[in-house]
């Protein structure tokens, strides 16, 4: 069986890694929405919406390789894989937001609440997982016959720089653009961006792993801040339409806990975009292209 990895590999031909990592993927969401996993149904359709938005960073990634209308068809094609598991996964990620506000919530209104998202999520899934997961199954066996015709032609840096730099460059115009602005829109599209920076870094690990790894951590670390932020806003704007009594409740402790999660955002991405995106790509281009053995130290430090 051919890796799954999630990485180029060491020496391996760009053309021959993307294909095999979009593979990859969509063999692997495949395998959970078909129970050869140990995952429940759950975590099953959690990790292939995990799947679906990594395919996407990876058609963004060779954007400028496979063309435009390549890269349209495909990133729609998985966008609309996404959404089709998106019904039976949202309340899960409420319960598990509502969760973690446990400590600053009174048990009783944190009851009230959870039970009306368990009951969401009855309604929500009843009939629907089954029906969806077979409906993604499709939709990637036919995505998985085409990637062997994506026009993946270019080798070495010159195969990925384009996207990298494209996402590189909307991500810091979308940093200050929710710096200056925070609404949940803007956050959430920073967000986007940041994940598909996150994805690219991981892809591209091997031009110099220790380094890659550290920015790669942080763009995870800053995804996660703004993932969860999103999370708790998603929470209280359905609480406000579905339990307005309970939404009331958590008002207080929701908006605290998404301000402190703002503050450590923008304190990181101000270190993650901190480069020009021409030096942010001369850098990574400068790692890609150095032997091992002529590496500087200095060079680690990102």
């Amino acid at each position: 069986m051919a890796s799954r990895s999630y990485k180029l590999r060491d020496g391996e031909a760009v053309p021959k890694g993307i294909a095999r990592i979009a593979r990859g993927r969509i063999d692997h969401a495949i395998d959970e929405l078909e129970g050869r996993t140990d995952s429940s149904p759950e975590e099953a359709v959690h990790d292939a919406r995990k799947d679906m938005k990594k395919l996407r960073a990876v058609v963004r990634l060779v954007r400028a390789e496979v063309g435009d209308d390549v890269y349209r068809r495909e990133n729609a094609c998985f966008r609309d894989a996404g959404q089709e598991l998106s019904g039976v996964r949202d309340a899960d990620v409420m319960l598990n937001t509502l969760e973690k506000l446990h400590k600053e919530i009174p048990a009783s209104d944190a009851a009230d609440l959870r039970q009306a998202l368990e009951a969401h999520k009855l309604r929500t899934a009843a009939g629907t997982r089954s029906q969806a997961s077979a409906q993604v199954v499709e939709i990637l066996t036919a995505a998985r016959r085409r990637v062997g015709r994506w026009p993946l032609d270019s080798d070495g840096f010159e195969a990925v720089a384009g996207g990298l730099s494209r996402i590189y460059r909307r991500g810091r115009k979308d940093f200050r653009r929710a710096r200056a602005e925070p609404t949940t829109e803007n956050l959430h599209e920073w967000r986007k961006r940041v994940k598909d920076l996150w994805y690219h870094l991981t892809i591209v690990r091997t031009a110099w792993p220790p380094v890659m790894d550290a920015l790669a951590d942080e763009a995870h670390a800053l995804s996660e801040h703004l993932g969860d932020d999103h999370d708790l806003s998603v929470l209280l704007a359905w609480a406000e339409e579905h339990a307005p009594g309970s939404a009331a409740a958590i008002a207080e402790p929701v908006e605290r806990r998404r301000d402190e999660l703002q503050a450590a955002a923008f304190e990181l991405g101000a270190r993650v975009y901190a480069d020009k995106p021409r030096a942010f790509m001369r850098r990574l281009e400068r790692w890609w292209d150095a032997p091992a053995g002529v590496r500087q130290p200095e060079h680690a430090q990102p």
